[in-house]
């Protein structure tokens, strides 16, 4: 196991998991940050904690490990900034500049920025359960450990989000609002 490797100091699987996550990981802390700049800090400073703490670390996956520390490490980052710019406000000052909006060409299209304003409605746990595993591509036991949350909660959140997106999408993606499960069906059950 890669994280195992990892504990003992070799360097080539740790140099393989960055290989493997960087960039999936990069564009996960993107999202949460809004800046790809400060997403690839904060994935930086993930992996260098998995280096420097690698003793510390049990059994598991390696890149779901990354991804949750990456994700706290992104999660803080943003209250800090929050918390800046309150305080900037109050002053009457802006502290931080405004974070640069997401490089992703997603949003370049007229469909892709629909997509993502249907991903953004998503509750947040919801959105980040389809965007750790349909668009980062983890499992989901790899994306209950990154949460650290059961692998049921998972699969909950991801067959409500798929709803949800049907219901949101049902304009552009006709055929997906006709699928079983699609606010038709949920009618029929209804109805």
């Amino acid at each position: 196991m890669l994280l195992t490797r990892i504990r003992a100091g070799d360097q080539e699987a740790f140099a393989s998991l960055v290989a493997e996550a960087w960039d999936d990981l990069v564009e996960h802390l993107a999202w949460i940050l809004g800046s790809h700049q400060a997403a690839e800090d904060a994935a930086q400073e993930a992996f260098i904690r998995i280096w420097e703490q690698r003793e510390r670390w049990r059994e598991g996956s390696a890149r779901a490990l990354v991804f949750r520390i990456g994700r706290n490490l992104a999660l803080d980052a943003r209250r800090s900034d929050e918390v800046r710019r309150r305080w900037g406000a109050e002053l009457g000052r802006e502290m931080v500049s405004s974070p640069e909006g997401p490089e992703e060409a997603v949003r370049r299209s007229e469909y892709g920025q629909r997509i993502r304003s249907a991903l953004d409605a998503l509750s947040p746990g919801r959105r980040e359960v389809v965007e750790l595993i349909r668009l980062r591509g983890l499992s989901h036991r790899e994306a209950a450990e990154a949460l650290g949350i059961s692998q049921q909660t998972v699969a909950n959140r991801m067959t409500f989000a798929l709803a949800d997106l049907r219901t949101l999408l049902a304009d552009i993606l006709p055929d997906l609002a006709r699928r079983p499960g699609g606010p038709e069906a949920q009618e029929a059950r209804d109805g």
